[in-house]
This record gives C-alpha cells, sequence and structure tokens, in this order.
C-alpha cells in the first residue's frame, strides 16, 4: 500500500475543479493534497479520518479540508457488499490555495477568507442554513461556465467565512511532510485499524503493521497524530457505539461489547467523557434532532 500525496487532475480550460461523484464507494485510503477540498457528502456513510479526528460521516454532511491535511472516508460494509446497488454520491471542489493569486488574500479586504484558509488546516464541518446556502452554490457551480465558475466559487468561500455555523474537527495541525516509508506505515495502521478496532487489539500487533516495535510504534503513532494511540482506539470506539445508538435499538450492554469494550464501566466513563452525555442520553438527543 503506497502513500498516498493524491494528484487532483484539472481540465486545461479550468483553474480548478468541481465534479459529481457517483461510485460504489468513496476512496478509503489515507491521503492529503495541496489543493484545498470542500465536499458535500450527498449520499453515504461510513467512518471518517481527519487529521487526528475520527468521527461518523453521513447523507447532508459538507466538510472543508485544508491543504495537506491528511484524510479518509471509509464507507460502511453495506457498500463493499457483492450485488449491493448501494451508491456513494458527492459534490466535491478542489483549489488551491493561491487559485485567485499570488497577493489576493493579502488585501485587507479578503482577511476573512485568509483566516479561512488557516482555519481549514484543521478540517471544517459546516453546519445549519450555510450548509444549504453553500450545497445549492455547488451545484450551481458544477454547470457555470467562464467567469461565473470563479465568481461562484469566491461567493462559497466568503458564505463560509462570514458564518458562526463551523465546526473545528481535528485537534491539532498535523504535520503533513510524510516521507514514503512513513506515509506507508500511516495508511497500515488506519486500514488495520478500520478493519480490527472492535476487536481486541495488541500493541505488539498494531505495531507489527507499521513494522516497529511497541515502544517505537507508540513514539511515531502520536508523533503522527498528536495522540497517543490508546486514545485514538478509545475514540474510534465510542464513534461507532454513536452510530449504534444513533441508527439502531441495541440495547446500550450489547453496544458496549459489540464497540470493542468489555467493561461496561469504563464505556460508560470514556463515553460522557468524549461526548459529554450518558449513552442514553446521547441515544435520546439523537432521536429529538429526528423529529
Amino acid at each position: 500500500m503506497k502513500p498516498k500525496l493524491l494528484k487532483i487532475s484539472v481540465s486545461p480550460e479550468h483553474s480548478f475543479s468541481c465534479r459529481f461523484d457517483s461510485v460504489p464507494f468513496f476512496y478509503s485510503e489515507w491521503h492529503f493534497h495541496p489543493e484545498i477540498e470542500l465536499v458535500y457528502i450527498q449520499q453515504g456513510t461510513g467512518t471518517q479520518f481527519i487529521g487526528n479526528n475520527i468521527a461518523h460521516f453521513a447523507n447532508d454532511d459538507l466538510i472543508l479540508v485544508g491543504s495537506n491535511l491528511p484524510h479518509l472516508w471509509k464507507c460502511d460494509e453495506i457498500y463493499f457488499e457483492k450485488n449491493t446497488d448501494t451508491k456513494a454520491q458527492s459534490l466535491v471542489i478542489h483549489f488551491l490555495p493561491n487559485v485567485f493569486g499570488e497577493y489576493f488574500l493579502q488585501m485587507p479586504e479578503n482577511r476573512l477568507l485568509a483566516d479561512l484558509q488557516n482555519k481549514a488546516k484543521v478540517g471544517l464541518s459546516i453546519k445549519g442554513n450555510t450548509k444549504q446556502l453553500v450545497v445549492e452554490k455547488m451545484k450551481l457551480l458544477l454547470v457555470a461556465k467562464g467567469a461565473e465558475r470563479v465568481i461562484l466559487l469566491l461567493d462559497i468561500l466568503n458564505t463560509i467565512a462570514l458564518s458562526n455555523e463551523t465546526v473545528a474537527i481535528a485537534k491539532n495541525n498535523i504535520p503533513h511532510n510524510f516521507s514514503e516509508k512513513e506515509g506507508e506505515r500511516m495508511n497500515n495502521i488506519f486500514q488495520y485499524l478500520i478493519n480490527n478496532f472492535t476487536k481486541e487489539i495488541s500493541l505488539e500487533a498494531i505495531a507489527s503493521k507499521a513494522n516497529l516495535s511497541p515502544n517505537a510504534f507508540c513514539r511515531f503513532f502520536k508523533s503522527r497524530t498528536k495522540k497517543n494511540f490508546s486514545t485514538f482506539l478509545i475514540e474510534m470506539r465510542i464513534n461507532y457505539a454513536c452510530k449504534l445508538l444513533a441508527e439502531s435499538e441495541k440495547s446500550v450492554g450489547n453496544i458496549c461489547f459489540e464497540s470493542g469494550f468489555n467493561n461496561a464501566a469504563h464505556f460508560n466513563r470514556y463515553f460522557k467523557q468524549i461526548t459529554n452525555a450518558t449513552p442514553l442520553e446521547y441515544r435520546r438527543r439523537q432521536l429529538e434532532k429526528s423529529f
């Protein structure tokens, strides 16, 4: 598995790309690219890694990913089943930070746009009315021609920059200067975690995926994610528990063990620590949102 410094293709007639994807599943390898990415998930569910954050993604999510911020979207298992007609669909814009010119962001009138690019370094989730406005403009951009494309992109970014309906995703600005060997290690680690996080994972087993000793692995993982491996794994399991609480009627006890915990007290403590709610409170809030 190779590290992914992804090359974004842009038509010679355009300075940035805007496309609609309808695919069996999203690109699920850990990757980064110099282009800033604005993605609207029209249809799709699964787990997203953005920087050092793990979260559940779902239909109608709108996310701004900064330049060179590592990320991946792994669709739920149903998308990989044979003979399934499930599709993952997204509307995606990629543009370089200097798309409007070298000195554009230095203009005093564009301070908020410069601030937006800086905030996007940890990823932004865009909510509420802002999301609806931006998605409508993204749809217009899909069919726009000539200078209208540039005007619409600027309008989209200005709408986000002026909004108070954005939420930072990652907790730190993750370093992106990965060597080829480091990139391959991180990809192997994430793919192993995605496939095994609900099972017992020994430090020796995960370290072997990175071809490192356990101590060396712990140092490497924290240096690249700004989180301890144990913390990262707990957050991944709690994220999955949140998904089950919101989307199923399974008991909290069953969800505890299905998420990879073997101790209910530990599960409840970590759940409240991460979500600021008990599992039952979280389920109730999700039910209230659906009405």
